[in-house]
């Protein structure tokens, strides 16, 4: 018999069941079992459903979790001031990489192993999406701050062509190729910046 779980809160065990299904997900897609959850959180099946009433409340979690930008505006706030703009934006670049690949990539799994178009998750998806993140837009432009002046497009328009080569990159229907943080801020930087 597995080791007992630690006692959490309600609120803990589902942040808990999403971050052990999240993997689940990527590997097993919509046909991950409950057991298979279970055993990874090292709980009983019974706990997964006293926390979501069912395993499509659970992936719509997992979906809202990965859609959930609070975790890399937190990380884009902890970006040093005092770097050059290249270099405080290749590290927003960065970040912003890692949890676009992160919605992409669970988002193509669900789809590909045959998710409904219509069903729960692709619902929930959809109703995550939007054209633009206003807390990742103003993470975005405190990067950019004062050096908006050595630019030759509102700063907003900056941050949008960052975060459309950003999706460009990882999107897999898109044909641009995998760019990496530096070379998207280079490519940006380079047709925005005044000349001197």
């Amino acid at each position: 018999m597995p080791p007992r779980a630690p006692a959490l809160s309600p609120e803990e065990r589902r942040a808990a069941l999403v971050d052990v299904t999240l993997p689940l997900l990527r590997e097993h897609g919509p046909s991950v079992t409950t057991r298979q959850v279970a055993e990874a959180a090292g709980i009983a099946e019974g706990t997964v459903f006293r926390a979501f009433g069912s395993k499509d409340e659970l992936v719509q979690a997992c979906v809202a979790a990965v859609f959930d930008s609070a975790p890399a505006v937190a990380e884009l706030r902890t970006i040093d001031p005092s770097l050059t703009l290249d270099e405080r934006l290749t590290s927003g670049v960065a970040i912003l990489l890692r949890h676009v690949e992160s919605i992409v990539g669970l988002i193509s799994v669900l789809h590909h192993a045959g998710s409904p178009a219509g069903g729960p998750v692709a619902h929930d998806a959809k109703r995550h999406q939007r054209p633009s993140d206003p807390e990742v837009d103003a993470a975005f432009l405190d990067l950019i701050g004062d050096d908006a002046a050595a630019l030759r497009k509102p700063a907003s328009d900056v941050v949008a062509l960052l975060q459309l080569l950003t999706l460009s990159s990882v999107h897999p229907l898109m044909s641009t190729g995998r760019l990496d943080a530096a070379d998207i801020v280079d490519v940006v930087l380079d047709g925005t910046r005044k000349k001197a």
